[in-house]
C-alpha cells in the first residue's frame, strides 16, 4: 500500500528530468555542479539519461498572469499572504494568489519564499507549483543554502529528486560548509528517508569526495563517525564504482531493480543508465521494482522521474 500510495503521488507531479554531470567550481568559490550537460568539465562522472514521462508539463515558466500590473503595496500584500498560504500547505490559496499576481520568489524578512518554504518542509506539489510558475530553483535561504540542501537537511527523498530533475546545482555549499550530501549525513538520523535522500543525490552525481569546508571530514567518514551504516555501505560503494558503458548501465539498472538493490540501481544511473532502458521483455526498471515489490528501487526511480 506504501508504494502504491507513492506511485499516486509522484504520477500527479512527475516531470521532464535533466542529466548530470560533473563539478565545476563556482565562481564564488563554492563548489557548484548543474545537471546541464553544458556544465560538464569532468569526463569521470557520466551523466544518467532522465526520463521523460507523457504527463509532462512545462515548468519553471508562469501558466497564469494578472490582469494588470500591480501596485507595490499590493504586490507586497499579496506576498506576504502567499508566503502564509505556503507555511500552511494550502494550495488552493496558494494557486488563487498566484493567479492575482503573487511572486512565488518573493521573500519575507526571513528570506523565506513560498518556493523554498515547499523544500524545507517537503509540500511536493506546492513546489510543483511554483516550479510551473517561474520559481527559481537557484534561490538561496540566509545560510545560502539551495532548495536542495533545505530538503536534504529533513530527509525529503521526493522533494530532492524533483530538484535534481529541475536542473538545480548538486553540489552547492552554503555558509556552513556543505553541500545536500553533507545535510543530509550530518543532520539525519540515518532512518530511510535519509536513505533514500542520499541514494537520489548519489544518482544525481553528487561529489562523494568533497569534505565539508569546516572540519574537512569527507561524507564517508561522516556517515561512519555517527553510525549510519547504510548511507556508509551506499557511499562506499560509489567511492568504489567502476565506469561502465551506458549499454552495461542500462543492464545494471534493470538487474538492480530486479533484485531489489536500491544502492546499485543509484550508481547505474549515475552511470548514465537511461531510467526508461527495457529488457528483452520490454519491461522498464520501474516496472520490475514494482512487480517484485522492491519499493526502495521504485521510490528512487519515481523521485528521478521515471514514467509510472
Amino acid at each position: 500500500m506504501e508504494l502504491i500510495r507513492t506511485l499516486m503521488v509522484l504520477l500527479a507531479v512527475i516531470l521532464a528530468t535533466a542529466a548530470c554531470n560533473g563539478g565545476e567550481p563556482s565562481t564564488s568559490g563554492a563548489t557548484e555542479q548543474s545537471m546541464s550537460p553544458a556544465a560538464s568539465t569532468s569526463p569521470a562522472t557520466p551523466s544518467p539519461t532522465m526520463a521523460t514521462p507523457a504527463t509532462t508539463q512545462p515548468s519553471s515558466q508562469p501558466t497564469r498572469k494578472p490582469a494588470a500590473k500591480l501596485n507595490p503595496k499590493e504586490q507586497q500584500r499579496l506576498n506576504q499572504q502567499l508566503i502564509e498560504a505556503a507555511w500552511d500547505n494550502d494550495l488552493r490559496r496558494a494557486e488563487a494568489l498566484i493567479a492575482r499576481g503573487a511572486d512565488v520568489n518573493a521573500k519575507d524578512n526571513t528570506v523565506q519564499s513560498a518556493y523554498l518554504i515547499s523544500t524545507s518542509e517537503g509540500y511536493l506539489e506546492l513546489l510543483e507549483l511554483t516550479l510551473q510558475h517561474g520559481a527559481d530553483v537557484d534561490s538561496k535561504d540566509s545560510f545560502n543554502g539551495t532548495g536542495l540542501i533545505r530538503a536534504a537537511d529533513r530527509g525529503h527523498a521526493d522533494i530532492a529528486g524533483r530538484l535534481v530533475q529541475a536542473d538545480i546545482k548538486i553540489n552547492h555549499i552554503n555558509n556552513l560548509g556543505w553541500t545536500a550530501l553533507h545535510e543530509a549525513i550530518i543532520l539525519g538520523d540515518g532512518s530511510r528517508r535519509y536513505v533514500d535522500t542520499v541514494r537520489v543525490l548519489l544518482a544525481a552525481c553528487a561529489d562523494l569526495r568533497l569534505r565539508s569546508q569546516r572540519d574537512q571530514i569527507a561524507p564517508l567518514q561522516h556517515a561512519t563517525s555517527k553510525g549510519h551504516n547504510e548511507i556508509a555501505q551506499a557511499l562506499r560503494a560509489g567511492l568504489e564504482a567502476d565506469k561502465p558503458s551506458k549499454q552495461l548501465a542500462n543492464q545494471r539498472l534493470l538487474a538492480a531493480a530486479d533484485r531489489g538493490d536500491a544502492t546499485a540501481a543509484a550508481l547505474a544511473i549515475r552511470a548514465g543508465a537511461d531510467l526508461e532502458s527495457r529488457d528483452q521483455r520490454g519491461r522498464t526498471a520501474l516496472m520490475l521494482a514494482v512487480t517484485n515489490d522492491r519499493s526502495a528501487v521504485a521510490r528512487l526511480l519515481l523521485y528521478l522521474g521515471a514514467d509510472p
